[in-house]
């Protein structure tokens, strides 16, 4: 018991709660072909779908600032993650139009809870511990999106999304049965010093906000969009098509975990903007859609061009404000929302219209405005 009490750290609950994230997205991404067939979803009604879901996640992060004020990071985990939880699963089984456009726009209200608080508290354990561990709760997301996409897109095509919903439910209830057993309850931040308002110059956080919406954007579109864009590009391999997501997923992680090393040393800003001509990059060549084999590769340099860029934006955005660190990441998020909201819809539109290959060379024009608005911040 004191040696399983050891391995139980705040660190591992909150690692655990990203992996139950990243499990959850990508159960979505790869059961996404099976679970919309069967629910008459088009691609515009999954941009639509995924709108609803921007919208109502943008709205949750944008609140965490004032949610902060009066519950803590714990209390805010307990209530989300379950929700969280059940609302994926509904998805996975969802049996019709209506019931799947539900369920998907609700989640953005849950996830977007969990998503805000999870990384407020992994930030407030770095500062705890004094070193950079940041990034290396995101690679924890990156390793579950790669294992639940290819194990989803396995499960779903060959036993039924009922398998990939269960798998999502005990990953979860892992969870939290973790951030209930380890995690305390920070004291609430009140003050004039727990606003976003003490800030005197916000234009830095404004534009790491919008570059974090069109890096979002970029993100929802490579792990969402793969399964589908591979299983057009050669639907003999559908049962594989999750190998997108899982590639993106998995190049995510070996950044990540080795970042926080490359944090101290480049600093956040010169990281970024190397990360961000990768990425750039790697949708250029989707968007010529170059056949199966390069579309998996290509997916593998997305994923590692975004591999730093949410931690770094959310690790300067909470050092903005010390004593509510939910506030700094809440502010981003809330300028973030515009480009993350509108670029589902813009990119369904696009990839029923032209083909999904043209919606991914939008994004990397996206992205290339995020890289002048980084270099921007530089010289703030």
């Amino acid at each position: 018991m004191a040696f399983s009490a050891r391995l139980i750290t705040p660190r591992a609950a909150i690692m655990t709660v990203f992996f139950a994230f990243g499990t959850a997205m990508g159960a979505l991404a790869g059961s996404m072909p099976t679970v919309t067939a069967r629910a008459s979803v088009s691609a515009t009604d999954l941009g639509l779908a995924i709108t609803g879901w921007s919208l109502l996640t943008v709205i949750a992060m944008s609140s965490g600032g004032i949610i902060a004020r009066h519950a803590s990071h714990r209390r805010v985990l307990l209530l989300a993650l379950p929700a969280t939880a059940l609302l994926t699963a509904l998805i996975l089984v969802a049996p019709s139009w209506w019931v799947f456009m539900a369920a998907y726009v609700v989640l953005g209200i849950v996830s977007g809870a969990t998503d805000l608080f999870m990384n407020a508290e992994g930030a407030s354990i770095e500062y705890d511990l004094k070193r950079p561990i940041f990034t290396a709760f995101h690679g924890s997301v990156s390793v579950a999106l790669a294992v639940s996409a290819i194990a989803a897109s396995f499960l779903s095509t060959m036993i039924g999304t009922w398998a990939t919903a269960l798998m999502v439910l005990m990953v979860f209830g892992a969870a939290w049965a973790m951030v209930r057993r380890v995690i305390t309850a920070r004291p609430i931040a009140l003050g004039q010093a727990a606003r976003i308002s003490a800030i005197p110059n916000k234009l830095p956080l404004v534009f790491l906000g919008v570059a974090a919406g069109l890096i979002i954007a970029g993100e929802t579109a490579a792990m969402l969009w793969s399964a589908e864009f591979l299983s057009q590009l050669d639907p003999r391999l559908a049962a594989i098509a999750g190998l997108g997501a899982a590639f993106f997923g998995l190049c995510n992680a070996v950044l990540r975990f080795p970042a926080d090393g490359l944090r101290a040393r480049f600093g956040d800003i010169p990281l970024m903007v190397v990360s961000l001509i990768v990425a750039i990059l790697g949708f250029a060549v989707l968007a010529i859609k170059p056949g199966f084999a390069v579309s998996v590769v290509a997916f593998a340099a997305v994923g590692l061009g975004t591999a730093v860029l949410i931690p770094c934006v959310f690790a300067l955005a909470s050092a903005f404000v010390p004593a509510n660190r939910a506030a700094g990441i809440s502010f981003v998020s809330m300028v973030a929302g515009a480009p993350r909201v509108l670029a589902p819809t813009v990119f369904g539109l696009v990839a029923e219209q032209f083909g999904i290959g043209s919606a991914f060379g939008m994004i990397a024009a996206g992205l290339a405005v995020a890289l002048a608005l980084i270099a921007l911040r530089q010289r703030l």
